[in-house]
């Protein structure tokens, strides 16, 4: 039998069966394309099931662990988690949750500084997503840290502060400084109604040295000095920080300057130099007193002293430049 070839067409002639080249060539590429594929979708398969066991049994992801580091006040530890976690879960609010809390208790154990500051960042931004997710973490609870995060970022951020505190009260959350956070953010806007209303709400539940003097500062720049008075007594007889203190002898010495009781108001200052004997703004505002008495001697003295103490404070140095 003999055969014959074309090479134009490149058929084999065998007997009476034929076969093309091109056709068996294309029915071989079609069943290593079908193989391929089959393979790589049964290992695709395969993976995606490997992934999803890792993510409910890997290390560092079990929310159980999470939540026993949190109790600890293991910020650190909980953010690691959360943060390796998001990578394959970026939406869980669970996650998202707990990486904005840990952030923020870390950053605010940071002095000012471009970390504390991303720190803040990361919880506005983590808080914020969670809160628009529905799930089983506490709104009320997310939105008392953001407020207070917004805070922390500066007076820029009063507004947002206050917006957000005001909605974690909204919602049935009220945290033992919620209402001074409030006041705060308040006072910071100006806003002396809101303000006032929320030192009287934060007094009511605390009253630290702290809270003391900001609601006394508050209330006297906001033309309420008795209130103001009355408060700072009470920090000055009972309170514990000396730096709070040495604040309130200023703030009492003022109020009684603007009442014309001069006496009463060197007494302050010199309690704060008896406490503190380098204050050059005691010597500062005595020379002042003695200035409104007509004593300009006494008065550039004091003045003299504060520049020696401070040779940069420019309140003392204008005076002794002005002719008494």
């Amino acid at each position: 039998m003999r055969t014959k070839f074309n090479p134009k067409i490149r058929t084999i002639h065998f007997g009476n069966h034929v076969v093309r080249q091109r056709h068996q060539r294309f029915l071989f590429i079609l069943a290593v394309v079908v193989s391929v594929t089959l393979v790589y979708l049964v290992g695709a398969r395969r993976a995606t099931s490997a992934i999803s066991t890792n993510v409910n049994t890997r290390p560092g992801v079990s929310r159980q662990k999470i939540i026993l580091d949190w109790e600890a006040k293991k910020w650190n530890d909980v953010h690691s988690k959360t943060v390796f976690a998001l990578d394959v879960r970026p939406l869980d609010v669970f996650y998202l949750s707990f990486r904005g809390l840990s952030a923020y208790y870390m950053g605010m154990d940071l002095p000012e500084s471009e970390e504390r500051t991303d720190l803040l960042d990361e919880t506005v931004s983590s808080l914020r997503k969670a809160i628009t997710i529905k799930g089983e973490m506490p709104k009320a609870q997310i939105e008392y840290v953001l407020g207070k995060a917004y805070f922390a970022k500066g007076d820029s951020y009063f507004d947002e502060a206050a917006k957000y505190l005001e909605l974690s009260i909204a919602f049935g959350y009220i945290g033992a400084d919620s209402w001074e956070y409030l006041a705060l953010a308040y006072a910071g806007l100006g806003k002396k109604q809101q303000a006032v209303k929320s030192f009287d709400l934060a007094l009511n539940l605390s009253r630290t040295d702290i809270l003391l003097l900001s609601a006394a500062k508050a209330y006297l720049e906001f033309g309420q000095p008795i209130k103001a008075e009355a408060l700072l007594l009470e920090l000055l007889a009972s309170g514990k920080d000396d730096l709070a203190k040495e604040n309130g002898r200023f703030f009492l010495g003022d109020i009684y300057k603007s009442r014309g009781d001069l006496p009463k108001a060197e007494e302050q200052y010199s309690l704060i130099l008896i406490k503190d004997p380098s204050s050059p703004e005691a010597h500062y505002r005595i020379g002042i007193i003695f200035q409104i008495m007509g004593d300009s001697i006494k008065a550039r003295a004091e003045w003299r002293k504060a520049i020696a103490l401070d040779p940069m404070h420019a309140a003392s140095r204008q005076k002794l430049t002005e002719k008494l």
